[in-house]
């Protein structure tokens, strides 16, 4: 079977369509990647012309790689082979907003067959605009992996200096599953400590509902290993509130992890 388009939806159906119908024998089924792995048939499937459409949201996949392939009548498995690297960036963003515990994803090996990726996630806040100002970073996204609330309201977002004890917080703008949030610059520049070449503030997302703190990051894009491929504008302030500290630099990064922070260093020190 040699599919044109290989997508998963937002409920957790993969979609796979064909340039001409195909037989599909005894069915689908999901091979543990590896010689000796395991096997998940898919029970329902349903087949409308070249589309055929296979619900997963149920079956007992552990994390990793799974093999999609068909089964011929007589048992034996044959690779589902693919042209599609099956990423749409829509999709993607509609799927990481639906609240959930696993994260499927199909990938193209590149012998051009068709892979399920699993793995376990836990809700973060998905940052989809940076905006770099004189005294503020503004920051907006949605909430990944689980829901937001009903209608407007207001949080917070939560400024933890790592390694140190700085706390800077600031009103976030609810609406939904949708946040905003203009960051002040100032306060992080005042707890500035100049023993620390680089103070990092990593940054969390806090509802009126009294939920875990979501962590400000960027994975929706499926784009890994952001910190050497995104670079952010910088703001330069006076430390210390204007009151004789050091001048301090502050620009946003992404941890090694796609997280989402800030960098804060003396000015004369500063070289990113």
């Amino acid at each position: 079977m040699h599919a044109e388009l290989s997508r998963i939806d937002a409920a957790d159906v993969l979609e796979l369509r064909f340039a001409a119908e195909e037989e599909l024998g005894a069915g689908l089924a999901l091979l543990r990647d590896g010689a000796d792995g395991d096997s998940v048939p898919i029970p329902d499937v349903e087949r409308e012309g070249r589309v055929l459409r296979a619900r997963l949201a149920d079956l007992p996949l552990e994390d990793g790689t799974w093999n999609v392939v068909s089964i011929d009548r007589s048992g034996r498995p044959a690779p589902v082979l693919t042209r599609d690297s099956g990423l749409s960036l829509s999709g993607r963003f509609d799927y990481v907003r639906q609240r959930r515990t696993r994260d499927l994803r199909t990938i193209r090996d590149p012998r051009g067959r068709l892979r399920l990726v699993t793995s376990s996630v836990t809700p973060y806040a998905e940052v989809e605009w940076v905006e770099v100002g004189t005294d503020t970073i503004t920051v907006s996204g949605f909430f990944a992996y689980t829901a937001g609330g009903d209608g407007a309201a207001v949080g917070e977002v939560v400024a933890r200096q790592r390694s140190l004890d700085g706390v800077v917080t600031a009103p976030a703008a609810l609406d939904g599953d949708a946040f905003r949030c203009a960051i002040p610059l100032e306060p992080i520049a005042g707890a500035h400590e100049p023993e620390r070449k680089h103070n990092e503030w990593d940054l969390w997302l806090r509802t009126p509902d009294d939920r875990a703190e979501l962590r400000l990051a960027s994975h929706a894009d499926d784009v890994v290993g952001k910190k050497g491929k995104v670079v952010f504008a910088r703001a330069d302030l006076a430390g210390g509130g204007g009151d004789g500290g050091p001048a301090v630099r502050i620009r946003p990064y992404y941890t090694v992890k796609d997280e989402f922070s800030l960098l804060a260093t003396e000015r004369n020190e500063a070289s990113a």
